[in-house]
């Protein structure tokens, strides 16, 4: 029987025979779930509901998100997340904002991994809208060359001069988790807009 053909569960997933020219983050490496406590690669998440490779607080993977994930993620990585759960509860949808960007990205349940990696990376490849490129030369200064300087140096590699939400990030792009803060949450909802339980903040960091 293919392995791969199996129904999914939240805390299974199939994994591909050991490929020595990958690396896989150790913890990955446990085919049916996530190490047992006593097991020395263990270490407890702040967020046990989450799945432990998008944990702010857990997680190895380190996604930069200018990259399609099947360019940006390894073979290994994407083959054993892809269709896994991202909560434990598959009747959850997601919504995900951030300190570094202005937007909401909302996600149906039920939500894999993989629908997370690209959920930001289809969001972040949107063009830039002239009314948030208005407000950022109007009142930031800063963000409008972070923005003129990554895009700059994108259309260098992929030809293409029109702005992208991607470029707001400047070169702070790599997917470093997600995290739970209700008090951002809150002021970051847009009045009258119904709330998500499973909000999260998305963390970015440097290469």
């Amino acid at each position: 029987m293919n392995p791969a053909n199996r129904g999914w569960a939240p805390g299974r997933w199939y994994h591909p025979h050991s490929d020595p020219r990958v690396f896989a983050p150790l913890y990955y490496a446990h085919p049916y779930g996530w190490p047992a406590p006593q097991d020395p690669t263990y270490m407890q998440s702040k967020y046990p509901h989450l799945h432990r490779a998008l944990a702010a607080d857990t997680t190895s993977i380190r996604y930069d998100v200018r990259k399609a994930p099947h360019d940006g993620l390894l073979l290994s990585t994407a083959a054993q997340l892809g269709p896994t759960p991202a909560l434990s509860s598959l009747s959850s949808a997601i919504r995900i904002i951030s300190r570094s960007f202005p937007w909401t990205l909302d996600i149906p349940a039920p939500v894999t991994c993989a629908a997370v990696f690209d959920g930001l990376y289809k969001m972040l490849q949107e063009p830039l809208a002239d009314s948030e490129w208005g407000t950022v030369c109007i009142l930031d200064k800063s963000r409008r060359e972070t923005i003129e300087k990554a895009a700059k140096a994108r259309a260098e590699r992929d030809k293409e001069k029109k702005l992208k939400r991607v470029d707001w990030l400047g070169d702070v792009t790599t997917f470093k988790g997600l995290e739970k803060d209700d008090e951002f949450e809150k002021k970051r909802l847009l009045p009258e807009m119904a709330p998500c339980p499973e909000t999260w903040v998305v963390k970015f960091g440097k290469s």
